[in-house]
C-alpha cells in the first residue's frame, strides 16, 4: 500500500475592482481593489481564520495582494506572476458590448482554448503557466496538505474545470471575495490527482463527486 495523498486546495478570488464593477475586461492591467468593498470579504476572512495552510501563493497583481492583506491569514505568502489572470491584450478595459460585433472576439468566446487574444494570451499560454504552478504544488504536497491560492476568476475557472470534469469554464460562477475548495486525492493506480469534492467558502452545501 502506498502513501495516501490528499490535498485541500483553497482558491480565493480577489476583491472587486472598479473595472469589475463596470464589467470591463481586466487581465494584466494592475487595478486595485475598491477599499470600501473589502468589508464584503469579512465572512471569508472569518471562515479561513483557523485553517493552517502548508503553502500560500498569491498573484503578483495589486488586487490579489490587497485581498490577501485584508484576510490577515497566518503564513508567509509566495508571490507568483504565473497566477495572473489571462492577458486580454487589445481587449483590456473593454466591455462585452464594445466587442460583441468583433468576429475574433466571438470565435474566442466560442472556444477560448483554441484562439489567441490579439496581443494577449493564447489558450495554451494561459493553461501552461497555470499548470506549471499546479504541478509544483502537487509535487511538493505532503500526505495531508492545505494550500491557498489568491488569484483571479479565469485561473479559478480553469483549475475547477481541470479537476471537476463536469464543470464548464464559462458556466461556473466565481464571485469576488469568495473561495472554492477542491479536495484532491492522488489515485496511485491511475497516477493522477482526482477531485473528490468541491465546496464554497464560506460554506454552503458541498458538491461531492
Amino acid at each position: 500500500m502506498g502513501t495516501n495523498h490528499n490535498l485541500d486546495l483553497y482558491l480565493v478570488r480577489h476583491g472587486v475592482t472598479d473595472w469589475n464593477q463596470q464589467k470591463r475586461y481586466v487581465g494584466h492591467t494592475d487595478r486595485p481593489v475598491i477599499e470600501s468593498e473589502l468589508s464584503l470579504l469579512a465572512p471569508l476572512k472569518q471562515a479561513l481564520a483557523n485553517i493552517e495552510f502548508d503553502k500560500i501563493v498569491v498573484s503578483d497583481l495589486r488586487r490579489c495582494q490587497e485581498t490577501f492583506a485584508y484576510l490577515q491569514i497566518d503564513g508567509e505568502p509566495n508571490t507568483d506572476s504565473r497566477l495572473r489572470e489571462m492577458n486580454f491584450g487589445d481587449w483590456e478595459g473593454k466591455t462585452y458590448y464594445e466587442l460583441k460585433d468583433d468576429k475574433v472576439y466571438q470565435n474566442w468566446l466560442n472556444n477560448w482554448e483554441e484562439h489567441t487574444i490579439p496581443n494577449g494570451d493564447s489558450g495554451d499560454d494561459f493553461k501552461s503557466r497555470v499548470d506549471s504552478v499546479l504541478q509544483e504544488l502537487l509535487a511538493e504536497a505532503k500526505s495531508e496538505s492545505n494550500v491557498l491560492l489568491v488569484t483571479h476568476g479565469g485561473v479559478i475557472r480553469y483549475i475547477v474545470q481541470k479537476y471537476h470534469h463536469t464543470t464548464s469554464f464559462w458556466d461556473f460562477p466565481i464571485k469576488h471575495g469568495t473561495a472554492i475548495t477542491l479536495s484532491l486525492s492522488f489515485n496511485e493506480e491511475k497516477g493522477e490527482w482526482q477531485c473528490i469534492s468541491l465546496s464554497a467558502v464560506p460554506s454552503q452545501e458541498s458538491d461531492n463527486v
